[in-house]
């Protein structure tokens, strides 16, 4: 098991960028860890038809997928909660008889998010798998209308549950739900959030998201900048949970997984012609076997760090992460019916892009991803209201993936692929 850490460095005059890049991966494979999984299912009266049926057979492959190792639990909720199945670990008895209750499941009336979501965090640490990686994956296509409707409420929430060791993956199917509050539940649960625009995405989805779970080769994962006494103040600019320190900036990443580098980029202000030390980087991690990981202290220098390659991978970041937040804004103002203002953020972000890509100050082909997607933005906001809600729901998994520090989304394999 390794963690590399990587750290280039930007520095202008007394402001300075620390992108820090994370690495994982599992020397030699071996066998993955067990999960400690909750499924839980909308089965609101909207879910009727195909998407219920399909998440019963996205429910029912991934069932396939675990083995006796693995402790799972289904929870399907629309005015209140039900426990499926479990918490159990799944001999091969079991599978059958799980898989037996899903073809039988059938939709009810009303969305008790809040329910749901309680009844799989219950479920989860009702029990211990030894070095298990504990998942909750959330799969609804409305908005709540039962219990906790306060979305402030809900991600509370999660939050909470999120403290106590559950972290939560959102999907969303179709255009009714709430996309702002579903991905918010996955930034404050850790997990991903996913923006499904037909039944037909949700196997892969889950499927997709199952393999990322049997992936994971760092847990518990912690970032910590303890700034020298040159700087004044470090800003986390990723939407990653921090909290300050006696010493610096703690950033906690959760899990990573092999082959997927997890990034995070600090903005310091320091003093006037600091041209030396400022700061030093440790992660902590957890291993696939529950040991604690060999930490790593990394020093950064800016004049060491701070060179051309360096500040075009900063600079590429910095504008990935002002864009996703400038869609989401504009998103917001014409949500409230300001129209005109909409775009102000995202026009101011474009000009940007374009000085970036004249002066060849980050890779062009980033750049024009970028300068696409704020394309993608500008049309959206002035179609239809159907029409600008499907693309708005896109975009939110795109931004979500970016400001969580995973700016490169792989898109999901439709089942008809």
């Amino acid at each position: 098991m390794n963690v590399e850490l990587l750290a280039d460095v930007s520095a202008d005059g007394a402001l300075a960028h620390v992108l820090v890049r994370l690495h994982a991966d599992i020397a030699g494979g071996g066998d993955r860890n067990p999960v400690n999984l909750a499924l839980v299912l909308d089965r609101s009266s909207s879910m009727r038809g195909p998407r219920f049926t399909q998440a019963l057979r996205a429910a029912t492959q991934l069932v396939d997928q675990l083995g006796p190792r693995d402790r799972v639990s289904v929870i399907s909720f629309d005015a209140a909660a039900h426990v499926v199945f479990g918490p159990a670990p799944l001999s091969g008895e079991d599978k059958h008889k799980l898989q037996a209750i899903l073809s039988n499941l059938d939709t009810g009336v009303g969305t008790n998010l809040a329910a749901g979501i309680k009844c799989g965090a219950d479920a989860l640490r009702s029990g211990f798998v030894r070095n298990a990686v504990t998942r909750l994956i959330l799969l609804t296509d409305g908005q709540p209308s039962i219990g906790i409707t306060n979305p402030d409420r809900l991600t509370h929430l999660v939050q909470r549950e999120h403290e106590r060791g559950v972290t939560l993956t959102a999907m969303g199917v179709g255009q009714v739900f709430d996309d702002e509050l579903l991905s918010e539940l996955a930034r404050q649960g850790a997990g991903g959030f996913y923006y499904l625009a037909s039944a037909a995405d949700i196997p892969a989805a889950f499927g997709h998201e199952l393999a990322g779970v049997f992936s994971i080769a760092a847990s518990s994962t912690e970032l910590r900048f303890i700034p020298s006494d040159s700087v004044l103040s470090v800003e986390l600019l990723h939407r990653l949970p921090s909290r300050p320190m006696d010493d610096g900036l703690l950033v906690q990443l959760g899990d990573i997984a092999a082959n997927a580098p997890r990034q995070v980029l600090f903005k310091l202000h320091c003093d006037p012609g600091v041209s030396s030390r400022c700061g030093t980087l440790a992660v902590s991690y957890k291993l696939p076997d529950g040991r604690a990981g060999d930490g790593h202290v990394v020093g950064v220098d800016l004049a060491d760090c701070a060179g051309d390659a360096a500040a075009r991978q900063v600079t590429l970041e910095r504008l990935r992460i002002a864009v996703a937040t400038a869609v989401d804004v504009a998103w917001a103002r014409r949500a409230s019916g300001d129209k005109t203002h909409a775009l102000a953020a995202v026009d101011e972000m474009k000009k940007q892009v374009i000085e970036a890509r004249d002066h060849d100050r980050a890779d062009a082909a980033g750049l024009a991803e970028l300068l696409d997607n704020i394309a993608d933005a500008e049309t959206a906001v002035a179609k239809s209201d159907v029409e600008r809600r499907d693309a708005r729901r896109s975009m939110r998994q795109r931004s979500h993936s970016t400001l969580m520090g995973q700016s490169i989304i792989q898109m999901l394999p439709r089942e008809d692929d």
